[in-house]
């Protein structure tokens, strides 16, 4: 008889961040965020185009269009007119908009390290831990930018 593993929560968590990263509308990077209070999922986010509007599948992104060598990973995204401009909300941020309840105290299970914009975001809404494939924040680590990602 072979032996059942059940998985921990955080990785029972990530795993299922996996599956919402795969609903994102990017061509350069799929995200997905969930956000879990008292082991419950209360919100899952994905990285895309606001809601009803043209997405980067669809061509809309001009950073959408550019490599890695064009437009590093998190450089210039948030400036438009430029080259690196992205039009996505990102999926910690989206997941935040679609929560059904409060958010203090919530845990954020994310395919990536977050950024800087999404950290500020993920504190300020009360999520007390942040965990990503290779690692985590705790509520200090959200706010705390000589923390390495």
């Amino acid at each position: 008889m072979s032996q059942h593993v059940v998985p921990g929560w955080d990785d029972y968590f990530l795993t299922i961040a996996g599956a919402v990263a795969r609903r994102a509308k990017c061509t350069r990077r799929r995200v997905g965020a969930v956000l879990v209070l008292d082991k419950r999922i209360i919100a899952t986010g994905y990285n895309g185009a606001a809601s009803g509007r043209p997405d980067c599948l669809e061509g809309a992104c001009p950073r959408g269009q550019l490599d890695y060598d064009a437009v590093p990973g998190l450089g210039d995204y948030d400036r438009p007119g430029t080259p690196g401009f992205c039009i996505a909300i990102h999926a910690e941020v989206n997941a935040l908009l679609f929560a059904t309840r409060d958010t203090k105290g919530t845990t954020a299970y994310i395919t990536d390290p977050p950024c800087p914009g999404c950290r500020k975001a993920l504190a300020a809404a009360g999520i007390i831990r942040a965990v990503w494939p290779a690692g985590e924040y705790d509520v200090d680590g959200l706010v705390d930018w000589s923390a390495p990602a």
